[in-house]
């Protein structure tokens, strides 16, 4: 899967770059900040189901996916978000958080007091489906995360992938 983790106070996000399948390691340098409409998402989860995430975001109207992400609007607001019932749902975050496989070992480096690449890179030791590059994306300054950040129409797959 992947490890996205917020830390809160110095307005930081960083994630991984690993993208596997149920066996094999797809790639190590994954792009997983994805451009929308009104700002940015980060998601977890199969790859199938984050292409449904991000081709449906505007229309808010989605399948029965299991998606986790965290979405930064416009103003910078950070947000946890999940898909229920085949809407989006966002909380306000105001706390270190992480999402993804990699996520209880994210979120107990910051408890330690680690920041979010440090956290991020902690997760990489210990989660199996975590790893590569970890990217860090500062709130400070979105205009500069647009190299980054695919917009949905790039995002291409194979027919019938699964990619997790």
């Amino acid at each position: 899967m992947t490890t996205i983790a917020y830390h809160h106070s110095t307005q930081i996000i960083c994630v991984d770059s690993l993208t596997t399948t149920s066996q094999s390691i797809v790639t190590d340098e994954a792009q997983k900040c994805q451009r929308v409409y009104n700002g940015f998402v980060f998601a977890t989860g199969n790859c199938t189901e984050i292409y449904h995430l991000l081709s449906n975001w505007k229309k808010n109207c989605f399948e029965a996916i299991n998606c986790t992400f965290f979405f930064i609007n416009k103003r910078d607001e950070v947000f946890y978000g999940e898909i229920r019932y085949g809407k989006r749902f966002l909380e306000p975050l105001q706390m270190n958080w992480a999402i993804g496989s990699g996520a209880n070992w994210a979120i107990a480096a910051m408890d330690f007091g680690k920041s979010a690449m440090e956290a991020v890179q902690y997760a990489c030791k210990r989660d199996k489906s975590s790893g590569g590059t970890v990217h860090s994306f500062s709130l400070k300054n979105t205009s500069k995360w647009l190299p980054f950040c695919a917009a949905p129409q790039h995002i291409k797959l194979m027919p019938d992938a699964n990619v997790v």
